[in-house]
């Protein structure tokens, strides 16, 4: 008896912490978004990319997923604009190059004790990209790489079909 109580206090406290424990964290597919996003530190800035980067987060930056930057030369210098997972701009046929123009607006945050932005919204070429919400909750949130949601997910067919039809 005292066996099978033991044994329904830890199946109630798994049930009751499993929510808990399936929220992302830290590099758990939502990027820099929430975390440091700041709506009250929202600006737009023009610039010129001069470099495109690619950054690995997640544990020890390795297997993690690829994040795009970029480095633009603005007007008051040199900012690195957090945009998004790799995966999720070519998803969207969303492209930038060194040279290209853009305007970026999103959260102005320090990051390695530099300016920076996470971008909520990118334009370039007259093509306007969103990235995040108002909050700095990620558009791909939900999607793409190892989600459950629309796109290519983890469903039936190998993450070929979208959408609900495709779990």
């Amino acid at each position: 008896m005292h066996k099978i109580l033991i044994f329904l206090v830890v199946m109630i406290t798994l049930a009751l912490a499993a929510p808990v424990l399936a929220q992302p964290g830290p590099g758990g597919g939502m990027g820099m978004g929430p975390r440091l996003y700041n709506p009250q530190t929202v600006t737009t800035v023009t610039g010129q990319v001069e470099k495109l980067e690619e950054l690995s987060m997640g544990p020890s930056g390795g297997m993690g997923m690829k994040f795009q930057e970029a480095r633009l030369k603005t007007e008051k210098g040199s900012l690195l604009v957090h945009l998004a997972p790799t995966w999720y701009l070519d998803q969207q046929k969303f492209a930038l190059k060194a040279g290209d123009t853009v305007k970026v607006t999103g959260s102005q945050v320090t990051l390695n004790n530099q300016p920076a932005i996470i971008a909520k919204d990118v334009e370039v070429n007259g093509k306007t990209l969103k990235l995040r919400d108002d909050q700095g909750l990620p558009a791909w949130r939900g999607m793409g790489r190892g989600g459950m949601g629309q796109g290519q997910g983890m469903g039936p067919g190998g993450g070929t079909k979208k959408g609900p039809s495709g779990m």
